[in-house]
């Protein structure tokens, strides 16, 4: 008896990789976790006190089966909250074992709302969440950061009333059967315990392991998508679809959606076209609610405007952003680009070279949370329409005051090329102003692509780094020359010479995906195979 029972509890493991989201209603929160066992109630015990968590409510249960591991996603979801009130709450069961207790705030009534939004970010090189997290190790969580929690993500959940992280997660969400996903759940449990933490689907959830973990995952987020749900390889029973969804924040409506439709992402019923049908009628809903609900945020992974190499996604361009200029949308939030970037309200490469009553979308890519593929080099000369960029760790800060003014921050956290005393620096800060939210109007639309831009900053740490002439010429001109005068291995060696630096003895960082091309791949290549 004694031996069946330590073998029982060596089974047993407590409710893990907890994290909450905005529930369907203001009186909702939703709460999601993992474990290894499928029996047990998947309970939500809460109150206003601590020590008195009397209100219970059951979620369920869905197994996930893939690559060689089989563990359970579990949901619940907080219901009757009071508005601007502290929660306290556990998950878990008797069969599985409870969570520590973590305490929330429903929906606080009066602003400034201070939201934060963020993108690509791994389980190592995590840089964000606080100034401990370092490279080639995936374990980042509340242990790690407890010596410091006054920089970084982790400085901000008291404030803060959303994280939005808009796509690639983990690096990768199935690595290592799926445990290197495990980590990054486990490592942001001490921001998504505290504050809800909603999402977009990115290029790295395109393959079917990490689409189908990625939608298990987030299958508690508040979706409203038509059709409801969305099939992956886990199983022939379909689940939440958070391909595309909305919600309302305080004074601002979210949109999410995945730019991956349009690179393959789709099942049976979901595709391109349920999507644009979906997200019009969401639209004219959204406007129709303006004077409750002001400003309009439209976030997915791949941008429409960017200045760095691989640049925007024409398809997805092609398919929305007559509709964000048709129906208002103040802002359009990105990443993939692992950089920060802010666009001049903009219209089909037209721009207006202010903030005050924007006559088209503001593009905003936020795409350097900290992973393992290090930053995008500027290797082009910045556009007018680009009103400031950098290749610097970073995330936003969205504070918005009331129906006409938002004030935005880029707070850098990048150990990499920075020393310690910056990180938890602002390094862009303005304020956007829109006195009349609705349509954007042809008439006093942006006609001019302007040619010069005196207030245009652009901040590349990858020149320097480089040394291969004058600042004053263009990076692309001088990389250009450098593989001319000196050979591709002569070029690769000095890319890798950068890695090397950057890296340490024991950095893991690399070159992001497609960033290099077929020439630079085959030297490095070559380099590794040939030289030590």
């Amino acid at each position: 008896m004694r031996v069946f029972i330590l073998l029982l509890c060596l089974q047993v493991s407590a409710a893990r990789q907890v994290h909450t989201a905005l529930g369907k209603t203001t009186d909702t929160m939703a709460v999601q976790w993992a474990t290894d066992l499928p029996d047990g109630t998947s309970e939500v015990m809460y109150g206003t006190s601590e020590s008195n968590l009397t209100m219970i409510e059951t979620g369920d249960v869905r197994k996930f089966n893939v690559s060689n591991r089989t563990w359970y996603t579990r949901t619940a979801v907080m219901k009757g909250l009071d508005l601007n009130t502290k929660y306290y709450y556990k998950v878990g069961d008797k069969v599985n074992g409870y969570s520590d207790v973590f305490s929330i705030v429903n929906r606080r009534t009066s602003a400034p709302y201070n939201h934060i939004l963020f993108g690509d970010m791994g389980s190592a090189c995590a840089f964000t969440i606080c100034d401990a997290c370092k490279q080639g190790n995936i374990v980042c969580n509340a242990t790690t950061c407890a010596a410091n929690t006054t920089v970084g993500l982790v400085s901000e959940v008291d404030t803060a009333d959303m994280f939005l992280h808009v796509g690639d997660f983990a690096y990768q969400l199935d690595g290592n059967d799926g445990r290197v996903g495990d980590q990054f759940f486990n490592n942001i449990e001490q921001l998504a315990t505290r504050v809800p933490y909603m999402v977009s689907h990115g290029n790295h959830e395109d393959a079917p392991t990490r689409r189908a973990r990625y939608i298990e995952s987030f299958r508690s987020q508040p979706s409203n998508a038509v059709p409801p749900t969305f099939t992956t390889i886990n199983g022939d029973t379909p689940t939440t679809n958070t391909l595309y969804f909305s919600w309302d924040h305080g004074l601002v409506h979210y949109i999410s959606f995945s730019t991956e439709l349009w690179h393959g992402v789709t099942d049976s019923n979901v595709n391109p076209k349920t999507f644009l049908k979906w997200f019009e009628q969401d639209l004219i809903a959204a406007n129709k609610n303006r004077d409750a609900v002001p400003w309009i945020l439209v976030h997915g992974h791949r941008p429409l405007y960017s200045s760095a190499k691989g640049g925007p996604d024409p398809d997805v361009v092609n398919a929305v952003e007559h509709l964000f200029f048709q129906y208002g949308v103040d802002f359009s939030i990105n990443g993939h680009m692992h950089s920060y970037e802010r666009s001049w309200p903009t219209y089909q490469n037209k721009s207006q070279m202010s903030y005050n009553n924007p006559t088209a979308t503001i593009y905003m890519i936020t795409g350097a949370a900290g992973s393992p593929e290090m930053h995008t080099p500027f290797t082009t000369e910045q556009p007018t329409w680009s009103a400031f960029r950098s290749n610097t760790f970073s995330y936003s800060r969205m504070i918005v005051h009331n129906a006409s003014h938002i004030h935005w921050q880029q707070v850098g956290t990048d150990p990499v090329d920075f020393p310690q005393s910056e990180y938890g620096s602002v390094i862009d800060d303005l304020w956007i102003v829109q006195d009349s939210h609705g349509p954007f109007n042809k008439s006093n639309a942006p006609t001019e692509i302007p040619t010069t831009c005196d207030v245009c900053e652009t901040h590349d740490h990858f020149a320097p780094l480089l040394n291969l002439g004058p600042s004053t010429t263009p990076l692309l001109e001088l990389i250009k020359k450098y593989r001319e005068d000196h050979g591709e291995l002569a070029w690769a060696r000095k890319l890798q010479s950068v890695l090397d630096k950057l890296n340490g003895k024991k950095g893991s960082l690399r070159w992001e995906d497609g960033l290099l091309d077929e020439k630079e791949q085959h030297a490095l290549r070559w380099i590794d195979d040939n030289e030590e």
